[in-house]
């Protein structure tokens, strides 16, 4: 590292904290102490989507120091320092240094070689940010399928296919059939779905997926995919294909672990846009009475963004409905409120 870092001239690079004259320091000294971490984080990460020309002088470093297993506190290194970056060097945004992308892709091999690392944090670590750096998969995807065949570790056996479907959401056609050509056991049933959403979508293997047991996603570590996120992923995987999510969304409507953030996920997407609220619309006498103060809840601030008049006096039905959602809001303000936009 010593010898690396005096090659380069740190003093015309500019960090997210100024220049990056301090950054050798700060780098040999985390070999052997955890003090000079936030200073770290402090010129090495910015905004979620910025990457500094220092930041990519500096990653081959990092990466040094996360290999060595005497690093102190390596792996919060891994996740807030190298995590935060490849996040934003993945986010493919203005703010990312045009010498990023060739720094990222010449640390492939290194990350790459850190997926036969003993700790399975580490193996994840990596995969995560091997999924959000992207670039090309050329090196990636033979590096996972040799990692498939050995890994025993069922959470990170779930990394290295999140790692193919988010090559495979992008469009990356050799990541789509690596997924297709997995071998994967019956008792998988969360590699499953993620397979079938990212290359054939199956409503039934994607519902017994996500309807089953998801502490695996919560293992994942860095993906930290809880309910809102997996459903998220799995739609962004679904979405270009010939296959109604929507029909997904409201299946889950109906399974009350995944009822808030269905209705959540449905809110959000008609506050965007309204062009598919049309399908949804003729739920609402169903919800409005459902005993859930979330289902009557939702179905009146829907008739509400539909302009649904045709549902006025179910909407004034709930005028006295002394519910409250767990974000405190009443129903009864809500139909007021509503009742006044549909007169």
């Amino acid at each position: 590292m010593v010898e690396g870092l005096k090659g380069i001239d740190w003093y015309r690079l500019r960090s997210h904290d100024g220049y990056a004259d301090d950054l050798p320091r700060l780098l040999r000294q985390a070999r052997t102490s955890a003090e000079p971490h936030e200073e770290l984080v402090r010129h090495l990460t910015g905004e979620e989507s910025e990457v500094s020309e220092a930041t990519a002088a500096a990653w081959p470093f990092l990466l040094e120091l996360v290999a060595h297993d005497n690093t102190p506190s390596r792996e919060w290194l891994l996740e807030n320092v190298c995590g935060a970056i490849a996040v934003a060097g993945g986010s493919g945004s203005d703010g990312v240094h045009p010498s990023w992308p060739a720094a990222w892709e010449a640390s492939k091999p290194a990350l790459l070689a850190l997926l036969d690392h003993g700790y399975a944090g580490v193996r994840r670590g990596v995969l995560f940010m091997l999924g959000k750096g992207h670039g090309d998969s050329a090196l990636v995807l033979p590096a996972l399928s040799r990692r498939w065949e050995d890994e025993l570790d069922p959470a990170t056996r779930l990394c290295l296919v999140i790692v193919a479907t988010e090559f495979a959401g992008r469009g990356d056609e050799a990541a789509v059939e690596w997924l297709r050509e997995l071998t994967v056991s019956g008792d998988e049933p969360l590699v499953r779905l993620l397979v079938s959403a990212a290359t054939r979508p199956d409503a039934d293997v994607i519902l017994r997926g996500l309807t089953g047991d998801l502490e695996l996603f919560l293992a994942t570590g860095s993906f930290e995919m809880g309910y809102e996120e997996v459903l998220e992923h799995v739609l962004w995987l679904v979405g270009p294909k010939d296959f109604d999510g929507m029909d997904l969304v409201l299946a889950l409507v109906d399974v009350l672990p995944w009822r808030t953030e269905a209705l959540d996920y449905l809110r959000r997407l008609f506050e965007r846009d309204t062009t598919d609220v049309g399908l949804v619309v003729p739920f609402v006498p169903v919800w409005i009475a459902d005993p859930d103060v979330r289902l009557r809840a939702f179905a009146v601030w829907l008739a509400g963004v539909a302009g649904a008049r045709e549902y006025r006096d179910l909407v004034a039905g709930r005028v006295h409905d002394h519910g409250v959602t767990s974000l405190g809001q009443k129903v009864s303000t809500l139909a007021t409120s509503v009742l006044l936009e549909l007169r």
